[in-house]
């Protein structure tokens, strides 16, 4: 009987994971009152930010003038709670209340520390502190090797990220990084008026559980693109493949929001889930909707190490090498080779290329 792996967050184990390093600006040169508000806000903002990681797939840690989060599972919790974090910062300063926020993916190792606390030492936490060092203020920025990772996980994701160039640090380490341009005023120097007809990102790539309209969708796309620029596009692809209504896919939008904020996008969007007023006078009858081809009845199957080895190659081509760990992942939870094909699926954003995947997996599973 093969051991069980302990859980991620286990000390006196090295394991990949992604740290958010946030730190307030301009905190050493405060009032100790003055400090001591500062560090409480934040610290409620930051208990919002992390409502919906469990509790075993993340640390925080207090870092003095700011806080390094932890997360030991999907890297793109990481980017949702930073981003979360920023947007509050904005939302409620609070204070006069600043930050600048690193992110970084690499090797950590859970220890005590002379309290007996849990703490966090390795690459991974040094090089996120190294990269939030580079920010500006209410600013994200990223290392290359997150941004290798989430910009794969699908094309949302990808044009999230725009590049910032290269820069050493005090030890003559090079860092090469990226910002998260979230919206209005992302580079933290200024805030900008949301414009008036914000641009609306392409439809949601990935599949929807409860198949949730496209009109609805880019409704409520539009509406957060005014608060949360190209990252909206994101929330609600992920707030969709959540949720089971659409009363719960705007609450799960509305998410990533506070305050007046939070307020003004529901007001706007209330409607947005009510069905169109039937049309007056007599309406031309709907041309039927030419069938679509029909797929091969799919055949479950186990799953084999040539379903897996076929599964990386064909995956590698629509998303690169991240195609391994999505399939070791994937393998992990499925039960056949339908369930690991829809699994992988949902990472291809294109509805055609998805199709094509399916569709060779199938003829793989068969032979």
């Amino acid at each position: 009987m093969a051991a069980e792996q302990p859980p991620y967050g286990s000390e006196n184990r090295t394991v990949i994971c992604t740290v958010v390093f946030v730190d307030l600006v301009e905190y050493s040169q405060q009032a100790v009152t003055q400090q001591v508000r500062f560090k409480r806000h934040l610290n409620e903002m930051i208990g919002r930010a992390l409502a919906n990681v469990a509790e075993s797939d993340r640390l925080a840690l207090d870092t003095g003038d700011g806080a390094a989060l932890c997360f030991f599972g999907d890297p793109e919790d990481a980017l949702f709670a930073a981003a979360n974090l920023r947007q509050a910062v904005r939302a409620d300063p609070g204070p006069g209340l600043q930050v600048r926020i690193g992110i970084n993916l690499g090797p950590t190792r859970v220890v005590r520390d002379l309290n007996g606390n849990r703490n966090l030492i390795g690459d991974g936490i040094n090089v996120a502190q190294r990269v939030m060092s580079f920010a500006a203020p209410n600013q994200i920025l990223v290392s290359r090797s997150f941004y290798e990772v989430v910009s794969r996980l699908s094309e949302e994701y990808g044009r999230l990220f725009q590049y910032a160039g290269l820069h050493k640090d005090k030890h003559v380490r090079e860092h090469e990084l990226y910002e998260v341009h979230g919206g209005a005023g992302a580079s933290g120097l200024e805030e900008e008026p949301a414009p008036e007809a914000p641009a609306v990102p392409e439809p949601v790539a990935r599949p929807e559980p409860a198949a949730f309209p496209a009109e609805l969708l880019t409704r409520i796309t539009r509406a957060l693109t005014a608060h949360l620029g190209p990252m909206a596009g994101v929330v609600v692809q992920r707030a969709a493949r959540e949720s089971r209504d659409p009363e719960q896919l705007l609450a799960r939008a509305a998410e990533s929001l506070s305050g007046g904020a939070r307020e003004r996008f529901l007001a706007e969007v209330s409607t947005a889930s009510k069905p169109p007023a039937p049309p007056r006078g007599p309406v031309a009858a709907p041309r039927p909707a030419p069938a679509a081809p029909e797929r091969r009845p799919r055949a479950p199957a186990p799953i084999t190490s040539a379903v897996l080895a076929t599964a990386e190659e064909r995956l590698a081509g629509y998303v690169g090498p991240i195609a391994r760990l999505l399939v070791a992942r994937a393998a992990k939870d499925a039960s056949d080779t339908v369930e690991l094909a829809d699994r992988l699926a949902g990472h291809i954003g294109d509805p055609a290329k998805r199709e094509a995947f399916l569709t060779a997996m199938d003829e793989s599973a068969s032979s």
